[in-house]
């Protein structure tokens, strides 16, 4: 019996580890330009309230705190990959500690037995959930790269004009 089981339980193991290293896309917060007709106007016309909502609520931020529920990932990992992403410095955020008040959190979870880290941002005045996504990745200074790169994909796409925006993202 236990033959049989030492290959289901090293699939199980390293199943997690061939998909490590890949990266989910992050949320979107851009409107569709493309026109609709009046009746799918008005229909869409709360949803895009929200999202304007949303875009407002992070062009209003000027700090954003980091918190972590997992001990995979800590705070001080994902502040240096934010620090180092090209559009960092444009963004004109501030980070800073837990115990001030912020406009935006960023807060970090990890399932448990998996390699997926999740974050997501929110607006400390409101309440309002701006973005979240996940990376999937081994460890949690692997898991910053991406996830950085995806935050300051969000952030840009609201705070910088559409030109700067797109030319540090590569695109």
């Amino acid at each position: 019996m236990n033959r049989q089981m030492i290959p289901a339980v090293l699939f199980l193991s390293l199943c997690p580890l061939v998909v490590a290293q890949q990266s989910k896309p992050a949320v979107s917060l851009a409107v569709s330009s493309q026109p609709a007709p009046a009746e799918q106007q008005t229909a869409d016309l709360p949803q895009s309230s929200a999202v304007a909502e949303r875009i407002q609520a992070i062009k209003n931020a000027r700090t954003i705190c980091i918190k972590s529920e997992t001990a995979f990932l800590t705070v001080s990992t994902l502040e240096r990959a934010l620090m180092k992403q090209k559009n960092w410095d444009q963004l004109g955020l501030n980070i800073v500690e837990t115990g001030r008040s912020v406009d935006l959190e960023v807060e970090v979870h990890r399932l448990a037995f998996t390699h997926i880290h999740t974050y997501v941002i929110t607006d400390t005045s409101t309440g309002i959930v701006l973005a979240a996504g996940r990376v999937t990745a081994f460890d949690g200074v692997v898991a910053s790269g991406p996830m950085a790169e995806q935050i300051v994909k969000i952030l840009s796409a609201a705070r910088l004009p559409a030109q700067a925006a797109s030319a540090g993202n590569g695109l």
